[in-house]
């Protein structure tokens, strides 16, 4: 499997006296890329500013397999680090393609040096810096929606969970008629193992998470020593494993027996991974970790998952609700495309492959997109898709970069977005088109990756 590190850092590092020194600031201001003596004036700033990291998962950030002191950008004052932005090298899973991408986490200021743009300053820097080591878009989770708008970022992708009761999880799946048993063996519905996950069995959860998540849309890679790395950070409290057969197992290469697994923190499924082969083990995951739940008095469950995962649907049917929202308690998670017509282009094959299972259009087709005030044509075949500048046609799309950016996520359905006026069309005709060519996906990453260590 490829390493998560989206993109290498520099031969030569980065230090003090590096490039970025040369992004204007008043005297004696300065912006460079930290050094490892940076450290504990970074960690001073974040637990002033936002009352954390904590310790533990600080550490864990600098623990992370590909992290280098460098990934930290800081404006300081003499040794004093008055703001500071880290950038997490990730690759990114979408569809057929691996998507470079930079995280930027931690952006801080000292209050009583804001309102001077170094916030400002330090994301311009970032960005610069991870467009030219190769990223195609960057991400962040933030409730200073505005601040990221004005500087062409994108409200993408949602936040994607169900809850219920613990109880009314437990009661739902008891009330279920169970399956008939088979007339020839006699054998009633499979049932499984399940019981907490051992360290050894780390490469089950390697094949699991590869099986589920080979062709989404999010979630991202993770090799051996990220693995090693996620689960010695321990941003969850549990992981419980499902058995296909008696807990006695081989110590092969992939511990072929285990079939699901789910990650848990505080009465939240963070990440639940079955065998295609093994749908029914999920259920039975998600009951053990109901009533352990409800042992240790937490009684409302989360569950995080694609927004077509079963589970959904199931909580739904225990009486609880599925929630899929842009903001969730102030907070969304933006996106930055730095070339969306150069990811336009890129998508060739995919476009192909919408264009041949649409049922509403006929091929040859040919769309038009005003961008930024240009014109552009995307005209796509049975073989190839191909985007030409300076003609729309008739029928065409009208975005800015943030409605773009969405609408090459996946994350919006143009129907509505026309309705919203997030975008214009000329005809109906555009709105199948698009329609055809950008549907709505199942964006979405894991929160795993993203927990807190304890």
């Amino acid at each position: 499997m490829a390493s998560p590190a989206a993109f290498a850092h520099s031969p030569e590092g980065r230090h003090k006296n590096d490039p970025v020194n040369s992004v204007a600031l008043p005297a004696p201001l300065e912006l460079s890329s930290a050094t490892a003596g940076d450290h504990p004036s970074v960690q001073r700033l974040l637990m002033n500013v936002f009352h954390g990291p904590s310790a533990t998962e600080f550490q864990a950030q600098l623990e992370e397999p590909q992290y280098e002191p460098t990934d930290r950008l800081v404006v300081r004052y003499r040794e004093q680090v008055l703001s500071h932005l880290l950038i997490t090298k990730r690759e990114m899973r979408f569809g057929e393609r691996v998507l470079p991408v930079g995280l930027i986490q931690d952006l801080a200021t000292a209050p009583e040096f804001r309102c001077r743009g170094l916030a400002s300053k330090l994301l311009e820097t970032a960005e610069r810096q991870m467009r030219n080591d190769g990223a195609v878009l960057s991400m962040i989770s933030t409730n200073n929606i505005a601040f990221f708008l004005q500087r062409g970022w994108a409200v993408c992708p949602r936040h994607c969970y169900s809850e219920a009761g613990a109880r009314d999880i437990l009661s739902y799946l008891n009330a279920q008629s169970p399956p008939q048993r088979d007339l020839l063996s006699g054998r009633g519905p499979k049932e499984y193992n399940i019981r907490l996950w051992r360290h050894i069995e780390q490469a089950a959860l390697m094949r699991l998470y590869e099986q589920n998540t080979q062709r989404s849309f999010g979630a991202y890679l993770r090799n051996d020593s990220y693995w090693r790395w996620l689960i010695g950070r321990r941003g969850y409290d549990s992981i419980y494993v499902a058995i296909d057969g008696p807990d006695k197992l081989e110590l092969d290469e992939r511990l072929e027996p285990i079939v699901g697994y789910a990650a848990m923190m505080d009465g939240q499924v963070a990440e639940l991974m079955v065998s295609p082969e093994h749908p029914r083990a999920a259920a039975q995951l998600l009951a053990r970790a109901c009533g352990d739940a409800i042992e240790r008095d937490i009684h409302p469950m989360r569950i995080d998952g694609q927004p077509d995962h079963p589970l959904h649907q199931l909580t739904v049917a225990a009486g609880g609700a599925f929630r899929d929202n842009e903001a969730e308690n102030g907070v969304v998670q933006m996106t930055k495309m730095y070339d969306p017509l150069g990811f336009l282009r890129d998508s060739s094959d995919q476009l192909v492959s919408r264009a041949r299972a649409a049922t509403k259009i006929e091929l040859p087709c040919e769309l038009g997109v005003q961008y930024n005030g240009e014109k552009y044509r995307l005209s796509v075949n049975r073989r190839s898709a191909k985007l030409s500048e300076g003609k729309l046609g008739r029928s065409y799309i009208t975005v800015n970069r943030a409605s773009l950016t969405q609408l090459l996520l996946g994350h919006l359905n143009v129907r509505d977005a026309v309705e919203q006026r997030r975008m214009e069309s000329s005809t109906r005709v555009a709105i199948d088109l698009a329609s055809a060519l950008f549907p709505r996906l199942s964006f979405w990453r894991p929160p795993l990756d993203d927990l807190p260590a304890r």
